[in-house]
Order: C-alpha cells, then structure tokens, then sequence
C-alpha cells in the first residue's frame, strides 16, 4: 500500500485537470504490464467526506494492467476548494466535470467505480456520457451508492438542511475530534480495523472547516439531485452494473441496493459479510477480487 508523504498521499502521482476557474486534483498510475490489446482505464470517484486516499488499498491492484486514476473532487481532498457559493456542487455540475475529465485524457473507453455520494455522481456522469455522440463509459461500479431510494438517510439530510442542522455541523462537529472520531467508526463494522493512519489521511478533510461546507452545499441540492438520478436512471439501464454493499452498511441500507438494481438489465448486486460503508477499506482484497472478475467478465 502507498505511503502518506507528510500528509499529502501519493504526491509523486498527483495531476491536475482545469476546469474554468479552478483545478482538480487526480492521481494517475499508468498501467505496470499493459496487455496486448489495452484495457479500459479505470477511474475512482470518492464519497462525501473522502478523497483519492480513500482507494489507497485498491490503486495499485487495478494499475498491474491497466491505466488508473483516482480524483479529488472539486471542493475536496488536495483539489481547489471555492468559498460557500462560488461553485456549483449539485449533482449535475459534479458529473459533467467528472466527464470533461475523462474526455481530456483520451482514452477510448473507461470503467468507473464510484462509493456513496460518488456513487450518484457516476451515475449522473454515465446519463451525461450515454447522451453524447461518443459513449466513454463501458461499466460501472457503484459502491454503496446515495441514490433515491435509500430510506434511511432521510432524517440526516432533513436536519442538516435546517439551521440548527447547518449550525450543528460547523460549530460542534466540525470542531470536535471526539465526534469526527465516532462518525468514522460508523464507516465500519469494526472500529478495531481502523489504523492510525487512516485516522491521519481523513483528516486532511476532516480537520478542516471548508469541508463541513462542501457537505453542506451538497445537502442544499440532495432532493433535487436525488430526483434527477431517478429520471436519469432509465438512460444508464444498458449500462452493465456492479452492486457492491457492506451488509453493516449504516450510511446507505444495502437492502435498498435491490430497489435500485431494479433499473439495470445487466447488473450484479453482491453483498459482503461483517463489513461497513467503506468494503474497499475495510476488506480490500476481497472488494478487489470481486470488482476485478466484474470488469473481465
């Protein structure tokens, strides 16, 4: 596994995509033992509160044969990060920049694996892609992904739309280690596995205010957001599709992956034992495994 370098992971890796008035952050492993007929490239797309480290269990695995990319979201991890108002974080502003990232590369084909908030992202991104004359996305990986028919979220993201809500997030855990120490263990099913450094790599995100009002943006859109990757849905149906849930998912119910695997005709819905939110960290070799007979199959 990568190295955190005084706190910046895989800094010797790092590229950067404009995209109008900022930039964003992307790790690049070209591929070690390219095949003779390349494969897809593939690209990582992070959840909420995460960033590029959080696929630091999986980047190397997938780049044995294939190029590899992990991006820091606008707004998040090492990318630029616009004050409250000055970009648009919806759903929709998220995957098209997410696909103009894609598109500059210059690749023939991508399959891309996004988590939780990500999750939405890439679905939102493949709708955008599968409406250009020139599909890029051949697959797609969604792990534990926000998407609208999760239940469960629905009192968090009321609250944090309210003031007290909003207040709450800035003032008290924002700025208490104690409480940020107990969110992440609500990221897995066993707090135990949690290292020290995985505490350290968070909390470049964590440890810093702009974060918590990245979230917030987030929240401000989500009903919206959440409808328009229903609507979007019917367009990505083609579109081969990987499941992927921790069965002590707390964040995102893995039950509510069989609503949504309703909507692709060619999917697979696999749920793994004693793991949380975050199966790429918490059972690596076992999420690696399994994405990898996915994308080959």
């Amino acid at each position: 596994m990568p190295e955190l370098e005084g706190g910046r992971f895989l800094q010797e890796r790092e590229l950067w995509f404009s995209c109008g008035a900022y930039r964003l952050r992307y790790l690049y492993l070209p591929a070690a033992a390219p095949p003779a007929q390349p494969l897809p490239a593939l690209v990582f797309v992070h959840g909420l509160l995460g960033y590029s480290f959080s696929w630091r269990h999986n980047l190397d695995f997938f780049a044995r044969e294939r190029d590899v990319y992990a991006v820091d979201l606008l707004g998040m991890g090492h990318s630029d990060r616009p004050v409250t108002g000055a970009a648009d974080f919806s759903l929709a502003a998220s995957a098209a920049r997410l696909v103009d990232f894609m598109r500059s590369l210059g690749h023939p084909q991508f399959d891309v694996v996004g988590t939780s908030h990500g999750g939405a992202i890439t679905m939102m991104a493949a709708s955008l892609d599968r409406a250009s004359a020139r599909p890029l996305i051949r697959r797609i990986v969604l792990v534990a992904p926000a998407h609208p028919f999760m239940l469960n979220a629905r009192w968090r993201i009321a609250f944090f739309r309210t003031a007290f809500g909003r207040m709450v997030l800035r003032t008290v855990v924002a700025h208490s280690q104690v409480l940020r120490k107990k969110s992440m263990g609500r990221m897995y099913a066993d707090e135990a596995r949690i290292t020290p450094e995985t505490r350290t790599g968070y909390d470049v995100n964590l440890a810093d205010q702009r974060s918590y009002e990245y979230a917030l943006e987030v929240v401000r859109t989500w009903h919206e957001d959440m409808q328009q990757v229903k609507d979007a849905l019917p367009s990505i149906a083609s579109i081969p599709a990987l499941l992927l849930w921790g069965q002590q998912d707390q964040a995102v119910e893995c039950s509510s992956g069989l609503l949504l695997r309703e909507f692709f005709r060619h999917s697979q819905y696999v749920v793994l034992p004693d793991v949380g939110h975050l199966p790429y960290e918490e059972a690596p070799g076992e999420f690696n495994r399994i994405v990898l007979q996915f994308l080959e199959s």
